[in-house]
């Protein structure tokens, strides 16, 4: 036998290399399923757009930082509201359902109806403090001739609940004798949120001018005092 067929024997009798199985736990284990919560998704969008509209402004916000700061991407945010004038346009209508809750959880049926009138100027301004946000939205979209809130399909959902609220007081402390007679619900309305409204929309420049915080919580609690006070004297008898 040749040198030549000794070596290819040699080399054809070495046994072949077994390729190791993989361990059965990276084949066969089965990554958990990740659920998402479609409606936390939706509400952390939602937030997120409260605070960079709040803050920025229709046109300079970006839905790819309201996305990311939500934890979510753009796509789900496109997915939800379509398009960024349909974020801020929920985001809009929001503000206004926050405050109709207010509203809506004053108990006037319960109570005098002076201190009725004195719980409902205190939850108006209260809501101002509450929600700063909302403070940004009404300014902004006066800006826009109120173009994206005439779009909304729930306008009638939003008239303020409040004036229906007010009329049943009015006419109660009318027929008791304790509130005068002919006050108009809507111009009362009108007036309680005048009062407070000023100081939040205004307090930048108010603090200039003044050199003062006019939305510090002294500040604040005189100021809510001044309004319960002026209303009260108004209504009186």
């Amino acid at each position: 036998m040749s040198r030549r067929v000794a070596v290819s024997k040699a080399k054809s009798s070495k046994p072949l290399p077994v390729a190791k199985p993989k361990a059965a736990g990276r084949r066969t284990e089965a990554r958990p399923v990740r659920r998402r919560d479609a409606a936390a998704t939706r509400q952390r969008i939602l937030d997120a757009a409260l605070k960079e509209f709040a803050d920025k402004g229709l046109d300079a916000a970006r839905i790819e930082d309201i996305a990311d700061k939500a934890g979510a991407n753009r796509r789900m945010a496109y997915y939800y509201f379509g398009s960024k004038e349909g974020l801020y346009l929920a985001a809009l209508e929001t503000t206004y359902f926050q405050l109709v809750e207010v509203e809506e959880a004053i108990n006037v049926e319960a109570m005098d109806p002076i201190d009725a009138i004195e719980a409902m100027v205190a939850a108006k301004f209260e809501h101002y403090v509450k929600y700063p946000h909302y403070i940004e939205f009404v300014k902004m979209e006066n800006l826009y001739q109120a173009r994206h809130l005439k779009t909304s399909r729930r306008i009638a959902e939003l008239r303020a609940p409040l004036i229906s609220i007010i009329k049943r007081v009015l006419q109660r402390g009318e027929a008791l004798g304790v509130l005068r007679k002919g006050v108009d619900p809507l111009d009362l309305y009108l007036s309680i949120c005048a009062l407070g409204f000023f100081v939040f929309s205004n307090r930048h420049t108010l603090d200039v001018i003044f050199d003062t915080d006019v939305i510090s919580p002294k500040a604040l609690a005189r100021r809510r005092e001044v309004i319960v006070n002026m209303i009260k004297a108004y209504l009186a008898p």
